[in-house]
């Protein structure tokens, strides 16, 4: 008799499981089915293997197999059975056994006197690194709590959640609130990133997330569920069936009812149009686990407002769900108690200064930056333009950016954004368009016509140009030359990061690009974001003798966040007086070979290591990201896609990164002990970046062709003992110096700026 195989995910060649391929293989199957069961056929009985099907897959994590059986018994008749085997990447099975086990003998069988079941645990085969259980009839509670005798149901879930939590089953893990809100801090966020005009509300629900879990009682703990929702209870008449403890732990049996009643909010919302609609169910099973249980409601309530929160991002990943998304962002915000929107007069926590503008008038801002790929020129250019907003009241900035998420950071009032087409640099002045099906002659024209339209129409004070003085395929010609043309034209600056590339090969491209014309014909003004004494620009790439006169050193341009205290985020990672590791990269594209040599340093590292925050980046892909989650497996490393402020990294011993601007600098000011593995191109500016800094011992710099992981392990224990920088020997206030040097420029048409001067 020919077994069929139904596999319709291809999840054989799955390299994170690979006994995938081996659970699949009808003659193995049947051979070890037959061989480590014995619980389901008896001592002498028979099974017979007949299906094989793949029913629930995700790659690189998890994958469900039914095995339809035959099963002979010498005391009994013929029975066909459905086996469930589960097998997750990294685990070997025996545990999920060992655990359903226990539930089955804590009064859990499947002809338990009040109802109440798991699915029977049949074995456990090594080989496959699968547990393997019988499947149970019924209907997923999901439906049938919307239908009539729905209230009835939801008080025999909390009486199901309720058995669980007394039966006294051990866990292996722990659970806290902090867990909780860690996950909210990693998710939420790349809400933002795909959608960036909902990111200063997406930080406003993580703020009010944080003040919730600490106002929640603190718990008596117990085992719980951890996964608890209305598709984890089968329904077969009067009997219920709890599923997939695959992430049971001790932690607060408030979550397990509160994540359920989340759940069936988000469902009455996107099912029948009202969030509301079930509120009669989700009372009767609060109200029934509190009669049982003596858990306080408001526990109950605050970890159902944190699934709320949750199913925001939830909702991004599934495309059926994505048309709620706003409506959970507005539902969260009234069960938290956020405002929308801030009004004028409630705008302090964003600091933004009612300082009026020398001109005696408002001033507008103009800002151009190609954003090939990465974060780095538009994090510089949003600072510029919230403190340029922050010091002159009434003023706009307008940025033009190529970002792929737009302006992707909180933007303040009075600055905003206009997105013209992505491009990705491919080669040393080469730049090709990011996703559009066109040629680079057509991408141009759309890009050059946007620019010199907007700056038409918005007749900027200022035009600051990032980088690249005629702009990528000579698109700000126009522009400038529109606006050199104007009666009273605006004052034009060229903002430079301290390195570019190696000095021969920026100076080459320059010339050819005419770049050297363009900045004596068009700009007022070079403001170098970097000190002379520490690397000088100017001489580096041909910016003295006649341009000279329009250089202005600003010194460094850093993180305008104020000192965070560490305190608060070292008492939450519960360090004590243990030490942290950051690893960071900014936006992330292209750090993953970086994180990956960390995953492996750490390892070699072992029961030595402190614990690690690993931050990716939000652009960083997410087969990649999901990569570096695996090989943290077992390792007291924690992942995190973004965060928003500098929190970890203040509270860090040592940071890891690699040596772009905007991290560097935010590591150095904050005085951390460094290992800067730059890029490996394609150009040398991380390079040269991190042999400058480590010639001040500012860093130690491991260059890429030196780096392995051993080298790298010795580095973390190195600079783990080594304690903290005590001085830094940079000016690092170019945000002041940059607006200062702006308003100079508009009041002193006729004077000339000291060359390479330091604005006091």
């Amino acid at each position: 008799m020919s077994i069929l195989v139904s596999d319709p995910f291809g999840v054989a060649g799955d390299q994170a499981m690979p006994s995938l391929e081996l659970a699949l293989d009808p003659e193995l199957a049947q051979q070890h089915l037959r061989d480590r069961l014995p619980r389901l056929a008896g001592k002498n009985g028979s099974v017979q293997l007949r299906t094989i099907r793949v029913t629930r897959y995700k790659p690189g994590r998890r994958c469900v197999i039914e095995y339809e059986v035959g099963v002979e018994r010498p005391d009994g008749s013929p029975e066909a059975v459905v086996l469930v085997g589960k097998v997750m990447a990294h685990r070997y099975g025996k545990s999920g056994y060992r655990l359903l086990d226990a539930f089955w003998g804590a009064g859990f069988q499947s002809g338990s006197p009040d109802g109440i079941s798991v699915p029977e645990p049949v074995g456990h085969v090594p080989k496959f690194q699968m547990w393997l259980q019988r499947k149970v009839p019924g209907r997923a509670a999901t439906a049938l709590l919307a239908a009539p005798g729905g209230v009835a149901l939801a008080r025999r879930i909390a009486e199901a959640a309720d058995k669980l939590h007394r039966a006294k089953v051990p866990a292996e893990r722990r659970h806290t609130m902090a867990d909780e809100l860690r996950i909210l801090h990693e998710w939420l966020p790349t809400v933002a990133q795909a959608e960036p005009q909902w990111a200063g509300r997406i930080e406003r629900l993580l703020e009010a997330c944080d003040h919730l879990g600490t106002a929640t009682p603190k718990p008596t703990t117990c085992g719980i569920h951890r996964d608890f929702y209305a598709d984890q209870v089968i329904v077969n008449g009067e009997r219920l069936f709890l599923l997939d403890f695959d992430l049971y732990c001790e932690g607060d049996p408030a979550l397990d009812i509160g994540n359920f009643l989340g759940h069936i909010t988000e469902q009455s919302l996107r099912t029948l149009g009202d969030a509301g609609a079930l509120a009669d169910r989700e009372h009767a099973m609060e109200e029934r686990f509190a009669e049982l249980s003596g858990t306080a409601p408001a526990s109950v309530r605050a970890y159902a407002t944190l699934t709320l929160v949750r199913h925001v991002y939830l909702s991004t990943l599934f495309p059926e769900r994505r048309p709620f998304t706003r409506s959970l962002i507005e539902l969260s915000e009234e069960r938290l108690g956020v405002a929308r929107h801030r009004r004028s007069d409630e705008s302090k926590p964003t600091n933004f200064k009612e300082a009026r503008p020398i001109t005696g008038r408002s001033l507008s801002l103009l800002m151009y930056s190609h954003d090939g790929f990465g974060l780095g020129h538009l994090r510089r250019n949003t600072a510029i333009a919230t403190r340029f907003v922050e010091e002159m009241s009434g003023s706009t900035a307008l940025m033009l950016v190529g970002c792929p998420g737009g302006a992707f950071f909180e933007l303040p009032p009075g600055v905003d954004f206009i997105k013209v087409p992505s491009i990705i640099k491919v080669g040393t002045g080469l730049w090709r368009p990011r996703t559009l099906r066109l040629d680079v002659e057509k991408t141009r024209a759309i890009r050059a016509a946007t620019i010199l339209k907007a700056a038409e129409l918005f007749k900027p004070d200022f035009f600051l140009v990032d980088y690249t003085p005629t702009g990528v395929w000579g698109e700000l010609l126009p522009t400038l030359q529109m606006l050199k043309g104007q009666k009273d034209p605006p004052k034009v600056i060229l903002g430079l990061r301290d390195i570019l590339d190696a000095p021969e090969v920026t100076r080459e491209l320059w010339r050819k690009d005419r770049a050297y014309d363009a900045i004596s014909q068009y700009y007022d003004g070079v403001f170098i974001y970097g000190c002379r004494e520490v690397f000088d620009t100017a001489a580096q790439y041909g910016l003295d003798g006649a341009l000279a006169g329009k250089v202005t050193f600003c010194g460094y341009l850093c993180s305008d966040e104020g000192d965070v205290p560490k305190a608060p985020m070292r008492e939450d990672l519960q360090l004590a007086d243990n030490k942290l590791v950051v690893v960071t990269a900014g936006g992330g594209h292209d750090a993953y070979p970086m994180m990956r040599t960390c995953m492996e340093a750490f390892r070699l590292i072992g029961k030595d290591l402190p614990l690690a925050v690993v931050i990716t980046g939000p652009l960083m892909e997410h087969e990649q990201m999901e990569s570096l989650r695996r090989q943290a497996k077992g390792l007291p490393v924690r992942m995190l896609r973004y965060v928003n402020d500098l929190g970890y990294m203040n509270a860090a011993d040592v940071v890891i990164t690699m040596a772009s601007y905007n991290t560097l600098l935010d590591a150095i000011r904050l005085r951390k002990r460094i290992l800067a593995i730059p890029r490996e191109g394609p150009s040398a500016e991380q390079r040269i970046r991190s042999e400058v800094f480590s010639r001040l011992g500012l860093v130690q710099a491991i260059r890429p062709e030196q780096l392995s992981p051993s080298l790298l392990a010795q580095a973390i224990l190195h600079n783990l003992d080594a304690g903290p920088i005590t001085s830094v020997p940079l000016r690092m206030d170019a945000l002041r110096t940059v607006v200062h040097q702006m308003r100079r420029l508009l009041q002193l048409d006729t004077a000339q700026p000291t060359s390479g001067a330091h604005v006091p």
